[in-house]
C-alpha cells in the first residue's frame, strides 16, 4: 500500500514538474533573450542596418521625380553610424517603456549634416534661379528637413515602436514583461521545490527520485523540443506578411533567436533527463550485483 501512494504521489508530483520545467524554461529564455542589447546584435547579424541604408535611398530617389532634391543631398547625411544611433534609440525606448509602463515620446537625434545638405540645396536653387529667400522659401526648407527626419524614423522604427505605444500595446505588455525575471525565479523555485519533495517521497529510495525527474524533464524536453524544431524547420515565420525588409528582418530575426534559445534549452533539459534515467538503471544494476 505504501508503495503504491509513494508511486501515485511520485506520478502526480512529475506531472507538474513536467509543466513547471517547460514553464522556467521559456521564462529563463525570454528574460535572457528579449533585450536591448540581444537585439542590437540581431540588428547587425542580419544585416538589418544595411536594410535602412538600402530602403531610405530607393524611397529618396523615388522621391526625385516629385521634389526636385537628388538622393545625395539626404543619403550623405544618412551615414550607417547615424542609421544605427536611431534604430539603437529606439529599441531603447521600447525597452523603457516595456520596463516601466511608461509612454515616452521619441525624439529623434539631430543630424545637422542633413540640415545643413537641405538648406545648401535650396539655397543655391534659389539663386541660381532667382527665387527670392523670403517667408514661403524658408517655410519649404523646414517641411523639407522635417520630412526628412520623419521618414528617417518611420524606416528606423524596426518594431513599429510608433504604432505600437499609440495604440497602448506596450503599457499592456508592460504588466508581464517588466516581472519576467521574477516569472522565472518563482517558476525554477517551484521546479525545485516540486524535485525536493519527489526526493522525500522516494526516501527509502532516492534512486526513484532520479528516476522521475528524468522522466518529467525528458518528457518536458520533447514538449518542448518538438514545436520549436518544427518552426524553425518549416521557416514558419518567413510566411509574415511584411513589407518593409528591414522590419521583415527585425521581427523574424527576433522569433527565430528566441525560438531557437528555447529549443536549445528544451534539449539541453531532455538530455538531462536521459543522463537522470541512465544514471537510474545504473544504480539498479548495481544492486542487483
Amino acid at each position: 500500500m505504501k508503495k503504491l501512494s509513494t508511486y501515485l504521489i511520485s506520478l502526480f508530483l512529475s506531472i507538474f514538474l513536467v509543466f513547471l520545467i517547460i514553464a522556467s524554461a521559456v521564462a529563463g529564455v525570454l528574460r535572457m533573450n528579449i533585450t536591448e542589447q540581444k537585439s542590437k546584435a540581431m540588428f547587425g547579424k542580419n544585416n538589418v542596418y544595411s536594410l535602412i541604408t538600402g530602403e531610405l535611398q530607393k524611397y529618396f530617389s523615388a522621391q526625385y521625380n516629385t521634389t526636385g532634391i537628388p538622393a545625395d543631398v539626404y543619403m550623405e547625411a544618412l551615414d550607417e553610424s547615424y542609421i544605427i544611433n536611431v534604430t539603437d534609440a529606439y529599441v531603447n525606448s521600447m525597452f523603457d517603456t516595456l520596463k516601466t509602463g511608461k509612454s515616452k515620446k521619441f525624439t529623434i537625434p539631430e543630424n545637422e549634416t542633413l540640415e545643413n545638405n537641405i538648406r545648401n540645396f535650396f539655397s543655391d536653387y534659389a539663386d541660381n534661379n532667382n527665387y527670392e529667400k523670403n517667408d514661403v522659401y524658408e517655410k519649404k526648407v523646414s517641411a523639407t528637413i522635417e520630412n526628412a527626419y520623419r521618414v528617417t524614423e518611420n524606416y528606423c522604427d524596426v518594431y513599429k515602436y510608433a504604432t505600437l505605444q499609440e495604440h497602448g500595446v506596450l503599457s499592456k505588455i508592460s504588466a508581464i514583461f517588466s516581472r519576467i525575471g521574477k516569472i522565472s525565479l518563482i517558476c525554477t523555485g517551484i521546479t525545485v521545490f516540486l524535485i525536493i519533495l519527489l526526493i522525500v517521497a522516494n526516501m527509502k529510495s532516492i534512486r526513484d527520485a532520479l528516476y522521475w525527474t528524468g522522466i518529467s524533464g525528458i518528457i518536458a524536453g520533447i514538449l518542448g523540443t518538438l514545436p520549436t524544431a518544427w518552426l524553425i524547420s518549416a521557416d514558419y515565420f518567413d510566411s509574415f506578411a511584411i513589407k518593409q525588409p528591414q522590419i521583415f528582418k527585425a521581427f523574424t530575426g527576433t522569433m527565430y533567436a528566441v525560438t531557437e534559445s528555447v529549443m536549445t534549452v528544451n534539449i539541453a533539459v531532455m538530455i538531462s533527463g536521459i543522463v537522470f534515467v541512465i544514471i537510474y538503471g545504473l544504480m539498479c544494476k548495481a544492486d542487483k550485483k
